[in-house]
């Protein structure tokens, strides 16, 4: 078992979970794994856990609550090949601990969350004017705040952690739609979000209306992932998404597939992260 320097809180979980001790080790283990980077996704877990665990179940819990679910619903979609929302459109939705959990424990034990938050992190670069759509727990915010002078987040729920955390942060609890907005913005981070959206394309034409000149959008899609919340789902080729993108006067400047690796199924599942910019032939 690989361990880390001052890394108590992960040493604690994978000593008392064989599934997180194999998780843990994938992660570690991969060709891309940065032993900097994984303190500062578990220190900013901690933290979280720290000032809003009270009154909640263990986060060990609920992390393993989810992964039970999300393979069962791995296993109706190899058979059916419908996401859970298509097959009970009231399926309940997560309390903000329990979904933010999810989402920080899953930067800690998945090889694909954690290469997301790598990405974030190799490839943002300092920016006048940044902007987050879908904030989360904020950990991808904690990565690039201090690269980005004047920072913007939207979420239609945002938790008083986020606002202790990031106080320099502009926070707003509101759906964006980038009208009224006089700002134009280097940096814009769209993280696995779209597939949360039933409209996704109507999302992205309006980040490139907010865009400056030389700005670029950081953004994931989402392909055979059939997690409980997700809405729209991007073909593996990708073809239909950049064609549309194109006709938006957008380009791609980076992409990569980053695949999901699960223990028991393979189901095709895949993020594709991509950083688009404004066409200069358009």
């Amino acid at each position: 078992m690989k361990k880390h320097r001052n890394n108590t809180f992960i040493n604690q979980l994978v000593a008392e979970n064989r599934l997180l001790s194999s998780l843990y080790e994938r992660v570690v283990s991969c060709p891309h794994y940065e032993e900097q980077l994984y303190a500062v996704l578990e220190s900013y877990t901690m933290a979280y856990i720290a000032e809003k665990s009270e009154g909640h179940g263990t986060s060990d819990e609920i992390y393993f609550n989810y992964i039970r679910s999300y393979n069962k619903d791995m296993k109706t979609f190899v058979k059916t090949g419908k996401y859970p929302l298509e097959i009970d459109a009231n399926r309940a939705a997560l309390g903000r601990f329990e979904y933010d959990i999810i989402l920080l424990f899953s930067c800690l034990f998945s090889e694909h969350r954690f290469r997301i938050m790598q990405l974030i992190n190799e490839q943002s670069s300092m920016a006048n004017c940044g902007l987050f759509i879908g904030c989360g727990p904020g950990l991808e915010i904690e990565l690039v705040k201090k690269s980005i002078q004047k920072l913007y987040a939207y979420d239609l729920s945002i938790n008083e952690f986020l606002l202790t955390k990031h106080p320099t942060v502009h926070f707003k609890e509101a759906y964006f739609t980038g009208e009224d907005d006089d700002l134009r913005y280097d940096s814009i981070y769209l993280i696995e979000l779209l597939e949360h959206l039933s409209g996704p394309y109507v999302l992205l034409k309006q980040c490139q209306n907010v865009l400056s000149e030389n700005g670029k959008i950081f953004l994931t899609t989402a392909t055979n992932i059939p997690q409980f919340d997700h809405l729209y789902n991007f073909e593996a080729s990708h073809q239909d998404f950049e064609k549309k993108i194109q006709n938006m006067g957008l380009s791609i400047s980076f992409m990569e597939d980053i695949p999901h690796q699960f223990i028991t199924l393979d189901i095709g599942a895949k993020n594709r992260f991509y950083i688009l910019k404004k066409d200069s032939s358009c």
